[in-house]
């Protein structure tokens, strides 16, 4: 019995782990995403250390918080890299906390620059 789960889970695990070799633009955007110093990546990287700043204690008044958060609502909106449902989880009950707006910014925005380090901790 045990022999036939580890079967089926080594069976399970090669056909997803191929799975996306099938696909070569999976691969591209993926790296394309992760590419430091590239806008993208630059909003991501906003947007996270915004998350990770709302854990800390006084973040309203938070410099970096205040900076990445106000680049993660420029950068996420439909109109740009649509990526406002990665963080709006945390990022809206902290930004009504603090009176910032909760919707990204509409239209075509500026891309942003790099995030600024802000030492909170994730979950």
């Amino acid at each position: 019995m045990q022999f036939s789960v580890i079967a089926i889970v080594t069976a399970l695990a090669s056909v997803v782990a191929a799975a996306p070799l099938n696909d070569i633009t999976w691969t591209g955007e993926l790296l394309k995403r992760q590419a430091p110093g590239t806008p993208l990546y630059y909003c991501h990287d906003n947007c996270g250390q915004a998350v990770a700043g709302s854990r800390k204690t006084g973040y309203c008044g938070n410099i970096a918080f205040i900076h990445n958060y106000a680049n993660c609502i420029q950068c996420s909106g439909p109109d740009n890299y649509n990526i406002w449902h990665y963080y709006s989880g945390t990022l809206v009950p902290a930004g009504t906390t603090c009176g910032f707006p909760t919707t990204p910014d509409s239209g075509t925005q500026p891309d942003v620059g790099p995030a600024i380090p802000d030492g909170g901790v994730w979950p």
